[in-house]
């Protein structure tokens, strides 16, 4: 109550609704990997190579953003998961998606 007061009501609950859309952002980002749309030249196994990056995305940064004890902030998460292994995820592949990331 005491930084509603200090607020005020209005944005107070403006803060609230801010939060709650940062989190369902949050939820999406996590469980909706971006997809690898063109593989690189170098890349042997293009479905392989997007399903390793499907599973890596979501036990990766899934787990980053969304661990129940230890939220990663989005900055921090995206570091992480980069030093990460990505089985069939070829370099170029793994170059082209951290891109747009």
């Amino acid at each position: 109550h005491t930084h509603q007061e200090l607020m005020g009501h209005e944005v107070f609950l403006n803060i609230v609704y801010v939060q709650a859309a940062l989190d369902h952002h949050r939820r999406i980002i996590a469980a909706e990997e971006p997809k690898i749309l063109m593989h690189s030249s170098d890349c042997q196994d293009p479905t392989g190579c997007s399903e390793d990056w499907h599973a890596i995305w979501w036990n990766g940064m899934g787990w980053f953003l969304l661990n129940g004890r230890n939220p990663q902030p989005y900055g921090d998460a995206l570091k992480r998961f980069k030093e990460l292994l990505f089985g069939r995820v070829s370099e170029g592949c793994k170059e082209l998606m951290f891109k747009i990331l």
